[in-house]
C-alpha cells in the first residue's frame, strides 16, 4: 500500500514514515509504506514553521520519500493519506481539497477546531463517501487496552497539558487525557468541574450520568507521564503508559492501516465529534474570577 502524508512539521511524520519505512525498526509494520509527502507547514506558527525543515530532511533524505508540490499528483500517486500537520486549524481546508479523491484519510489530533468544522467533516465524509479516521495515539496504548473498566466507582487521569494560543485549552495537547478518558469509560459526560486552576497545573472533575466521576490532572509543562488509578468496589488499579514495552504509536499506526485496508474506522465520526463537543465546553471553564466554573450537558443534548 502507497501512503502519501500531509505535513512535514510535527514528530509524527518522523515516526510514522520510521514504522513504515525503516525495516530494521524493532516495531516496523509491514502493512504499507510512506512514499509521497506533501511538504505543508504554517507559517504563523512557531511549532509548525520551526520544526518543517528538521523533519522534511529526515522524511524526504532519510526515508527516500518523494516530495510532491501539487495536490492532484500527490493524490494520484497514494492509496492512502495521513493529514498529519501540526496545525488543527488547516486540516478541515486540506480535507476539503483532497476529500473528492474516495481515498481513506486519517486526520491527526486534533482532527478539527470547533463542533462546526467537525459537523463539515461528517458531511464530506458521508457526500463523498471517503472514509475519515481520526484518534490520539494514546487510545491504542497497550496499558489502556489492557484494563477493563466496567464496573469502576471512580478514577484519577493524569497527564501533560501544555497550552498553544492557536489550538486553545484541550484542543492540542489535553485532547490525549480526553481521548483516555473516553476510550475507558465511554462519552456520557453529564458534567464537567473546575476544582483547581493556577500556573504550574489544573485539576477537573468530570462526572457521568450515573453519579461516577473522574478526576483529571493536567499539568502545563510537557512530560510524557500519562497514567492513572482506577478503583473498583473492592480493589484499585493503576497504569503508566510511559512503561508500556509497545510504543502507543506503532499501535495506532497498525490501526490505522487496517482502517486503510477496510474502509472502516475503529473510532466512529459521531464519537469524535462527541470528543471535540467536551472538549468546547471544557475550554469555556474558566480560571479567574467571574468565568463559569463548571457546564452542565442537559440530559438530552446529542453532544454533537
Amino acid at each position: 500500500m502507497r501512503i502519501g502524508l500531509m505535513g512535514l512539521d510535527t514528530s509524527h511524520s518522523e515516526i510514522f514514515t520510521r514504522l513504515l519505512n525503516d525495516t530494521s525498526d524493532p516495531s516496523h509494520l509491514e502493512a504499507g509504506r510512506i512514499t509521497h509527502a506533501l511538504p505543508i507547514f504554517s507559517k504563523d506558527l512557531p511549532i509548525s514553521r520551526d520544526r518543517f525543515p528538521y523533519y522534511k530532511n529526515i522524511v524526504e533524505n532519510k526515508y527516500k520519500v518523494k516530495i510532491v508540490e501539487d495536490i492532484d499528483v500527490f493524490m494520484r500517486s497514494v492509496d492512502a493519506v495521513l493529514l498529519a500537520t501540526v496545525d488543527g486549524r488547516n486540516h478541515l481546508s486540506w480535507l476539503k481539497n483532497i476529500v473528492r479523491y474516495k481515498k481513506p484519510i486519517f486526520i491527526d489530533k486534533p482532527i478539527v477546531m470547533s463542533s462546526k468544522e467537525m459537523k463539515t467533516v461528517m458531511e464530506l465524509s458521508e457526500n463523498h463517501q471517503t472514509p475519515i479516521m481520526s484518534s490520539s495515539s494514546l487510545r491504542y496504548a497497550q496499558s489502556i487496552k489492557n484494563i477493563d473498566s466496567s464496573g469502576f466507582i471512580s478514577a484519577y487521569i493524569y497527564g501533560p497539558l501544555p497550552q498553544q494560543t492557536a489550538m486553545p485549552g484541550y484542543f492540542w495537547y489535553g485532547i490525549h487525557l480526553i481521548e483516555m478518558i473516553v476510550t475507558l469509560f465511554g462519552t456520557d459526560i453529564q458534567m464537567v468541574k473546575k476544582e483547581k486552576f493556577d500556573e504550574k497545573y489544573e485539576l477537573l472533575t468530570l462526572s457521568y450520568s450515573d453519579s461516577r466521576q473522574v478526576i483529571l490532572r493536567g499539568d502545563y509543562d510537557w512530560h510524557n507521564r500519562f497514567g492513572g488509578v482506577i478503583h473498583y468496589k473492592d480493589r484499585a488499579e493503576t497504569f503508566e503508559l510511559w512503561q508500556d514495552e509497545r510504543p502507543y504509536y506503532a499501535n495506532l499506526l497498525a490501526e490505522i492501516v487496517k482502517f486503510f485496508n477496510t474502509g472502516l474506522s475503529p473510532v466512529p465520526l459521531v464519537e469524535t465529534a462527541k470528543i471535540i463537543k467536551i472538549i468546547e465546553q471544557i475550554n469555556m471553564l474558566g480560571g479567574t474570577e467571574g468565568q463559569r466554573d463548571r457546564f452542565l450537558i442537559p440530559a438530552r443534548d446529542p453532544i454533537i
